[in-house]
């Protein structure tokens, strides 16, 4: 049976990659947190708990220790969100952002990489529509996937003298949990800010707030991001990148090809509110 890493395996796009990959055979090697989760996934078939904070560098440093001796795929896929116009935003914050975000993923595959290249295996990096344009208000998570992008891309051609395929996958919003939460989790952060940014800012944390909301209604099931994610650990040509819906296609195109003027014109209306505004 092949095995697999999954990091963030206790909820969302994690768990629901973990539940695909373990109905289809193989031998899911998922971390977590939290206790509760990890008691959840052992109930799963052929999964394997592992209690990792991807921030330990010492706990990541021992984790070949605590897997088979072969290692078919990892799946970076552990991952935090910090909104907030850039100004406003903690330094400290910022620096958990990528570390989480990116020093870990690269922690996680150093390693593991001699398990894969003795196997041959893959290496999949959960990434985002974001690491492909910035927002108003997420530059904190947009810099750390664009990092993780470079980090694919770079790992992708090091790796071909050994045939480790490197993959990104590139979701819009997905059906999680976080959805939900979304505008208390937005109230949350600007109740962090200072007085004076919250005030500065006003127009924008009032259109984001909106348009979270909107997004939280248009999120893809979580099962497209596993079906994605065993195509890019089996297909013997598997993709660099892999875009799951057309709307995520059309957002980058437009992105792309679209002069700078223009993206920042629509994508500055889309986050601030016209409400506010005319006030």
């Amino acid at each position: 049976m092949p095995s697999v890493l999954v990091t963030g395996a206790g909820r969302g796009i994690g768990r629901a990659i973990t539940e695909h990959l373990s109905a289809r055979g193989w031998e899911v090697h998922a971390t977590a947190r939290s206790a509760a989760a990890l008691a959840e996934l052992a109930t799963l078939p052929r999964v394997h708990p592992i209690d990792l904070d991807v921030t330990d560098r010492a706990a990541v440093g021992a984790l070949a220790e605590r897997l088979p001796e072969r290692l078919d795929g990892v799946v970076n896929n552990a991952g935090i969100i910090v909104n907030g116009p850039l100004e406003a935003v903690a330094v400290d914050d910022l620096a958990h952002q990528l570390d989480v975000n990116v020093v870990a993923q690269v922690a996680v595959t150093q390693a593991v990489l001699p398990l894969l290249r003795a196997a041959h295996g893959r290496i999949v990096f959960m990434s985002s529509t974001s690491g492909r344009y910035a927002v108003p208000g997420t530059g904190a998570y947009n810099a750390s996937k664009f990092a993780l992008e470079a980090v694919g891309d770079a790992l992708r051609m090091e790796l071909r003298p050994w045939d480790i395929r490197v993959s990104l996958v590139e979701p819009g919003p997905i059906d999680t949990g976080m959805w939900g939460d979304v505008e208390a989790a937005h109230d949350r952060m600007a109740a962090g800010f200072t007085p004076e940014h919250r005030a500065l800012y006003a127009e924008h944390l009032a259109g984001t707030r909106k348009l979270l909301s909107t997004l939280a209604k248009q999120t893809s099931d979580p099962a497209k991001v596993a079906e994605v994610v065993l195509h890019a650990l089996t297909a013997r040509r598997p993709r660099r990148r892999y875009l799951l819906d057309a709307s995520s296609r059309a957002q980058v195109a437009f992105t792309s090809l679209a002069p700078a003027s223009l993206t920042d014109a629509v994508l500055s209306a889309a986050t601030t509110s016209r409400a506010t505004r005319s006030s």
